[in-house]
């Protein structure tokens, strides 16, 4: 497979970073994963966590060197993610209303196409350059309460960006309702199409900034630059933020990838360190959102 990646996760203005993202490939299949903590219940970063380590481990044994259904994976992986992280809160003894809660969007390349799940509101864009006129763009439907209202019209996309209610999600891993896991159709990807994942962190603030802009330099580059961008328009008060892209290059070539990661993975020993200094931390009640 011909493709670049590119991720990069930061902090923003908060204390501390509950986004996660991962990547893992194998000659013949690719796997994105981007999670959101959600900052109003208790370790939404372990629940993050768990997320990332749920997908990333079944893709891991699973992968070999293809999954043999992508959709079958995703659908099972993200519900299992779930399950392990209402274990982990009833093992902790969390309340329910203060259980650990995740967003999360995961993709699976092989075999020329693009499979995606997601809960919550966390995005991926699809973005196909045509060569005359403006991209053609797909990208997922936020699991959220401004977006029904949208869907409602009672709500333009303008009064969406600065709504109260905003980052309030309807669908999620853990806590005590069953998430509503939504899966795509395989997409069939062409020479130089890009699939973009992010926190509502980085797509809130740019708008289709993100996506014009995306394609404009090498993702190693773009990638970044999108960050700046978020970070200056949120202001000190920015989200957690968090973009990996994938450019698909059509097989005409020998396999190769070029990949930059812009923020260092957790060893499994400084993700059990983080886990058990969470575990210290007292219970609160905060709201639900992203």
């Amino acid at each position: 497979m011909n493709y670049t990646l590119a991720q990069e996760s930061r902090i923003g203005g908060r204390k501390i970073n509950q986004d996660r993202v991962a990547s893992l490939a194998t000659e013949d299949a690719v796997l994105m994963i981007v999670a959101d903590g959600m900052g109003g219940h208790l370790q939404g970063e372990v629940a993050a966590q768990i997320a990332i380590d749920t997908v990333t481990g079944r893709f891991r044994s699973e992968a070999k060197t293809r999954l043999a259904d992508a959709a079958g994976f995703l659908a099972a992986t993200l519900q299992q993610a779930h399950e392990t992280i209402v274990r982990y809160a009833a093992e902790c003894r969390i309340p329910p209303h203060a259980a650990p809660r995740t967003t999360c969007i995961a993709c699976v390349v092989q075999d020329g196409q693009a499979n995606w799940a997601h809960a919550g509101d966390s995005r991926l864009y699809l973005i196909h350059r045509m060569s005359e006129g403006p991209a053609r763009v797909a990208r997922t439907r936020d699991h959220s309460i401004v977006q029904r209202m949208i869907d409602a019209g009672s709500l333009n996309h303008a009064e969406a960006a600065t709504h109260p209610l905003r980052n309030r999600v309807f669908s999620c891993l853990g806590g005590d309702e069953a998430p509503h896991i939504e899966l795509s159709s395989a997409i069939l990807l062409q020479d130089g199409d890009i699939i973009a994942l992010c926190t509502d962190g980085a797509w809130s603030p740019l708008g289709d900034t993100l996506v014009t802009e995306l394609g404009r330099a090498p993702l190693t580059s773009s990638v970044p630059h999108l960050l700046d961008a978020a970070e200056r328009a949120a202001g000190p008060g920015a989200d957690n933020l968090t973009l990996i892209a994938m450019r698909w290059e059509a097989p005409s070539a020998p396999s190769f990838c070029d990949t930059y990661i812009g923020q260092a993975p957790l060893s499994d020993a400084e993700v059990e360190r983080a886990i058990a200094e969470i575990r210290r931390r007292p219970p609160n009640s905060n709201g639900a959102s992203s």
